[in-house]
């Protein structure tokens, strides 16, 4: 087959497209994302966005149970939380801004990476704010949520102590 490449009329044309075909693959390679690697991170990131959401929830529930247990007329509660979205994370980034100019052409590049920083031996991106998850509703089962006044005042400091409308504050009698 060498031989027959060697003796042939077209051989330099032949090397040509072979030589960019070639040069062609290594930059749709560079292109293409490593899906791997993405499928992995994004798996990690949603472990702990969920990991930190249901410890959000919980420590909410518990505290928002002992805060209710004092006021007057409650008694014995339990408290369950529904989340809207997940912890969000904000990372860190270096911007860098190119301007070219060109007789008349002026052009703009800005470039983005996230700040990564070494731990331990482990690298991990740097998070420059963590947004806690937005309550979607909670429902507060009582011993007095019976009373329309103490259904009102425990509406009322639910409400006031997450920060949401009383209309997402459900509360109800506990069964005896």
């Amino acid at each position: 087959m060498a031989d027959r490449f060697r003796k042939s009329p077209n051989r330099l044309k032949i090397a040509v497209v072979l030589g960019a075909a070639g040069i062609l693959m290594i930059m749709l390679s560079e292109l293409v994302p490593d899906s791997k690697v993405k499928t992995e991170k994004a798996k990690a990131d949603s472990q702990i966005c969920s990991a930190d959401s249901g410890d959000f929830r919980n420590r909410t529930e518990s505290e928002l149970k002992e805060l209710l247990e004092q006021i007057e007329g409650v008694g014995e509660c339990e408290v369950m939380i529904s989340l809207e979205s997940s912890t969000e994370y904000i990372y860190a980034e270096n911007i860098s801004r190119f301007t070219e100019d060109n007789n008349d052409r002026r052009s703009e590049k800005l470039d983005e990476d996230i700040v990564i920083t070494e731990n331990g031996g482990t690298r991990q991106p740097l998070i420059r704010k963590v947004i806690d998850p937005q309550i979607g509703g909670v429902v507060i089962v009582c011993e007095g949520g019976g009373d329309i006044s103490v259904n009102e005042r425990v509406q009322k400091a639910v409400s006031t102590a997450l920060n949401i409308s009383s209309t997402r504050v459900c509360v109800e009698a506990k069964v005896r």
